[in-house]
Formats: C-alpha cells, structure tokens, sequence
C-alpha cells in the first residue's frame, strides 16, 4: 500500500470532491430555491455563502487537528459531519435549519480540504509531486465548475432537494471505503488548542462577511452595516496578532514574509472570486433575466467545466516545463480579456452561445493558473514550512471566495435597486457592475502576475 499513494488517498479525493461540489452546487438551483422558500437574494445568497464561511472558520483548525489526532479519526469525523449537514439541509422546510444544514456541511468541507492537501503531500514521493499537485487541482477546480451544471440538469425535473440526497449514498460508500483504504500518515503532536484564537477568528470573519452583506441591503442603515464591519474587521485584527504571538499558531503568519508565497497567495485569493463570481452571477442572469430554464443554465456553463478539468490537469505539466510566469500570465491575460468583454456584452439580448463560449475561455484561463500558483506556493517555502502552508493557502481562497460573493452580490442588489422599476432592464446595472468588479479583479491580477519571480531548487 505505501508504494501506492493513489489508492491510499481515494477516499480523501472522492469526500472533498463532494465537498467542493456543494460549494457551487447551489448557484443554478437558487432561484428556485428562492421561489419555493419565499426569500431575495440578499438572503438567498446565504445558502452559499454561509458554506464558504464555515469552512474558512474551520480550516485553521483543521490544521492543528491534523497534526493532533490520526488521519482515519480525522476523516471519519469530518466525513460524518457533512453527511449530517447534507441529509438536515435536504430534509428542512425552514431556511433557518437549510441554512443550519449547510454550516455543518462547511465545517465537515473545511476539516476535509486541508486533511486532503497535506496527506497527499505526504504520501506522494517527491518525483510524484507534479501528479500530486495535478489531483489537488482537479478537485478544487474541476467540482466547483461541475456543482452548477450538475444542479441545473437535475432541479429542471426535480426538487433542490435531489441535490443533497443524492449526495448521501455516496458519501456512505466512500465512508466504507475509507475504512479499507485510508492509512494514518504524519506525525501527533500534543500541543493544546488555543481557544482566543478561534473565537477571535470566528467573531472576525463572520461579521465582516454579515456587514457586508447588510451594506448591499438598502433596507439597512450604513451606520449598522459600517459598524458591523468595523467590528468584524478589528477581531480579524486580534486574531492575527495571536497568531504572531503563540509558538504553535492556528496559521502561522510568518508565512508572509516569504514575498513569492504572498503573491502566490494574493494571485490565487483574485483567482477564486473570479471563479466563484462567474459561477455565481451567470446562472442568476440567464435564469431572472433572459428565462432560462435550471437545465439550459447548466448545460450553458457544462463546456467551461469540462475546459476547466482538462486543462487543470494539462497546466501542471505547462508549469514543470515553461515556468510559473509564462503560464500565469498567459492565463490571466486571458482571464482579464475575457470578464472585460463579459461586462461589454451583457445586455437583455445577448447570445447565449456567445455567453457559453465566453464562459469556456473564463474557465480556460482559470484551469491554466490554478495548479501552477499552488505549485508555485508550495514550492517558495521549506519543507519543514508546507505543514503551516496548505492550510493558510486553502484559508485564504476560501475566505476570499465568501468575501467575493457576498460583495459581488452586494453591489448587483445595492445598484439593480436603484432602479424607480421591477423591469428587466432596471436589473442589468447591478449585474454590469458586478461583471465589471470581476474584470478589475482579473485586471490586477495579470499586474501582478508580472511581479512573479522564477524559483530556484528548494531547500529544505
């Protein structure tokens, strides 16, 4: 078995591919889900956004969890605890426990993802590493852009709720298969877990992440909103001075003083939202403006999935040949080219064709940017480093992707309800603010692309 690392981490790559799945999963469903539940899309947005949230609190943890209990009772743990997610979401008629449901499936994801990450790292030898980092790619990108397609063919026909007791048979015969295949790797340590540090980042990341969306209400005062930020933001603050302070930190922050990690770091954080973003906002627009169906939606965004699986497997090997730099850039100038004429384009009688093919370009340029800036990432810090490092990588995206929709969705609603009419016309300036937020997140993106720096060999 320890010459055949694939067959030890099956378990672990079929979990969080179900995992991120769910991630996205919703976006084509929801506006059917708003309709059976009676709730706008401020509130709607929760369903997803609360995920990530979740997650994001969770994976700090995970990181210390890693190294404090076994990897099966990890697994185990993490595994139930979004299939109990999974079956409460599918089984509630109230949005509250839906809402409640989706919360344990993130924590049971943000245990998952950095357990993932870091065993593969461990059990794949070092001439192995490109294949590794190659899988890793395949599930964080591949199942996010799977998630809305998958969705918009099965609520066409059926209840949402199809989309999460589907899911459990599933996670069900992983389990047992986990119980065969999955070896404890790694070292214990018994450090103790520090408590402040949770609270301090939990407190932190939710109210920025809850402000923000008050701020895209115009229901609510901007002095609450601004208030509930602030706040969020301050926490946020404590939290990271811990962390500089504790000898053995949920994340460890030194990180950034490493300036090719940071990059990477902020490279890959720009990367997510644009993904994330697109996925979001395009199912909402062709299905509330243009009257798609859930299924047409989903095939609309199936040929970008299907671009995004191959050419995340096909970059890792671009990226041990040409170099992070020519592949970075190449893939977002593409990325940048691509959201600008998006922006452009959208109106109330734009091709769908034309919206298919530009979503496939999108998906194409993120596939060639996200196993590199991983490899990249991993690769500008010492061995001893890449413990600290898969988790605080795996944070920062999923944070960045919650913030990013939460915003993106904050900005569409504030400027679509500036409107004095309910008229199709009077939603396209929130969805053109948002796409245009989107092209200058991937136009800053390609900036600093160019500040990248080729590595050397790495010492340990």
């Amino acid at each position: 078995m320890k010459n055949r690392p694939g067959i030890i981490v099956s378990s672990l790559v079929i979990a969080n591919f179900l995992g991120q799945l769910m991630q996205t999963m919703l976006n084509t469903a929801l506006p059917r889900m708003m309709q059976d539940l009676g709730i706008n899309e401020g509130r709607a947005q929760w369903l997803i956004t609360v995920y990530y949230l979740s997650a994001g609190i969770t994976v700090p943890v995970a990181g210390f969890l890693i190294g404090r209990f076994t990897t099966r009772g990890l697994f185990f743990t993490s595994a139930g605890a979004f299939a109990a997610g999974t079956l409460l979401a599918g089984s509630s008629s109230d949005f509250l426990l839906i809402l409640s449901g989706r919360i344990i499936q993130g924590i049971g994801a943000g245990l998952l993802m950095p357990l993932f990450q870091t065993t593969i790292l461990r059990v794949f030898p070092k001439g192995k590493m490109g294949a590794a980092m190659g899988l890793i790619g395949l599930v964080m990108g591949l199942a996010p852009a799977l998630g809305p397609t998958l969705s918009g063919l099965v609520v066409q026909e059926h209840s949402w709720r199809i989309l999460f007791y589907a899911l459990l048979p599933v996670v069900t015969v992983n389990l047992l298969l986990a119980a065969f295949s999955l070896k404890n790797v790694g070292e214990r340590h018994k450090e103790k877990l520090d408590y402040s540090s949770i609270l301090y980042s939990s407190i932190g990341f939710a109210g920025l992440l809850y402000g923000v969306n008050l701020a895209g209400d115009p229901g609510t005062s901007r002095a609450v909103a601004g208030s509930v930020v602030l706040g969020g933001i301050l926490f946020i603050i404590l939290f990271i001075r811990r962390q500089l302070k504790l000898e053995v930190p949920l994340l460890d922050f030194n990180l950034f003083r490493n300036r090719n990690f940071t990059l990477a770091s902020i490279i890959g954080a720009l990367l997510f939202i644009v993904m994330i973003g697109a996925e979001l906002l395009l199912p909402l627009y062709v299905q509330n403006v243009r009257g798609l169906t859930p299924r047409e939606s989903g095939l609309m965004l199936l040929p970008g999935a299907l671009v995004m699986g191959c050419t995340s497997v096909i970059s890792g090997r671009l990226y041990d040949r040409y170099g992070v730099k020519l592949v970075l850039r190449g893939g977002f100038t593409l990325i940048a080219g691509v959201t600008v004429l998006l922006a452009l384009l959208l109106s109330l009688h734009t091709s769908i064709l034309a919206l298919t093919v530009i979503f496939a370009l999108l998906m194409l340029g993120v596939g060639l940017i996200m196993t590199p800036v991983t490899a990249y990432a991993m690769a500008s810090v010492s061995v001893r480093m890449i413990a600290h490092a898969s988790p605080m990588t795996i944070s920062i995206r999923t944070i960045a992707s919650s913030t990013g929709g939460v915003l993106l969705i904050a900005i569409m609603t504030f400027t679509m309800n500036s409107g004095t009419s309910a008229a199709l016309s009077h939603m396209m300036p929130g969805f053109h603010a948002a796409f245009w937020s989107l092209a200058g997140l991937a136009i800053i993106g390609l900036c600093l692309s160019f500040s990248i720096r080729g590595l050397e060999k790495q010492s340990g």
